[in-house]
């Protein structure tokens, strides 16, 4: 019988993919704000995105350069908390000091991954890699008779994932966009969803350089449909109008007119497909109260009897908790090593 893989990732397994790189000297996903000051504008390239000059908000509520990763991981919960709440209640009064910060955290964040996208370069990833243990369940997955698709939900915002791929010749799929295929005229078992956004979701036409700006009192905080995002690897620096990157925003339904909650629905769906001879792996969730209720909708729509596998050397005891509750053939690993005996 053929066998179906089901992989939801989060920031664990960027981490481990840099610290397996030995980057992490130069990039830091544990504290988003660490290299904020060398991050270009995007209008002039002038170091300094994290500023007041260009984040008066986040700066006024106390985003630091310098801050300390605790503090950092506080501060955005605020905002994002804030910013649910918001979206429930209608989101009204857009000109809140932390709705425009969460406008500012959305452009930041997509520039803090475009410069650190920058930090790798092909030939480290294709040079180094092979022997990670991802890289290795990837690559027999992607090579045996016996595993019929791979779909892989990733919360993360940068496009390590796909350039992992490129680099050991895995075609994959985008799920939700017309041209998410990576090449077209190969057959493919991946596909990926990313519902929290991607530097690689490229809002229609790019604009003027002169025309950019953050916040805005008219801007609701997601933007746009699926329909209106595209897949773009090479022209990550372009400016659009908009763009699709999510700060872990909790509720689905609190954004139900969003590109965000298509992708949502799209990952639930493909969830409801797995049956207990499927396996299912997660790596690196920290199931944040934020973004709880997303997980949850993921995990109750799973089948009970089907294998999973959870690699974190720090499970939160709660999500260990949930998945015993929920899964009756539940293992957990700590570290990815693992991963090429599986």
């Amino acid at each position: 019988m053929m066998k179906n893989y089901f992989i939801l990732l989060g920031n664990g397994f960027t981490i481990d993919f840099i610290n397996f790189l030995k980057k992490s000297n130069s990039v830091d996903v544990g504290n988003l704000f660490s290299y904020g000051d060398c991050v270009p504008w995007p209008a002039d390239n002038e170091p300094g995105f994290l500023s007041y000059k260009r984040c008066p908000n986040l700066w006024h509520l106390g985003a630091r350069p310098n801050m300390s990763k605790e503090a950092s991981i506080t501060l955005i919960e605020d905002i994002i908390s804030c910013a649910n709440t918001a979206s429930s209640a209608g989101v009204r009064h857009l000109d809140s000091k932390y709705i425009q910060a969460y406008q500012e955290l959305q452009a930041y964040l997509k520039y803090l991954f475009i410069f650190y996208n920058k930090k790798i370069t092909d030939q480290e990833i294709s040079d180094s890699i092979e022997d990670w243990g991802w890289c290795k369940l990837f690559n027999k997955l992607n090579t045996s008779p016996d595993c019929g698709s791979v779909t892989i939900i990733t919360l993360n915002y940068d496009i390590w994932l796909e350039r992992i791929l490129i680099t050991q010749g895995i075609n994959f799929n985008i799920s939700g966009f017309t041209n998410g295929l990576y090449d077209s005229t190969q057959p493919y078992k991946f596909s990926i969803i990313k519902p929290h956004g991607s530097i690689s979701f490229s809002y229609m036409q790019p604009i003027d350089p002169s025309s950019y700006i953050i916040t805005s009192t008219q801007r609701a905080l997601t933007n746009g449909t699926l329909a209106n995002y595209h897949i773009n690897y090479t022209n990550l620096d372009n400016i659009y109008m908009f763009n699709a990157m999510i700060p872990p925003a909790g509720d689905s339904l609190r954004i139900n007119t969003s590109w965000a909650y298509e992708l949502r629905n799209i990952a639930i769906e493909e969830a409801r497909k797995l049956t207990y001879a499927d396996e299912f792996i997660m790596c690196g969730i920290s199931y944040w109260h934020v973004d709880r209720t997303e997980i949850d909708q993921l995990l109750i729509n799973i089948n009970a009897d089907i294998n999973v596998k959870a690699v974190n050397p720090s499970t939160p005891s709660v999500l260990n908790a949930v998945l015993t509750s929920l899964f009756n053939r539940h293992i957990g690993y700590n570290n990815s090593d693992i991963l090429g005996a599986l």
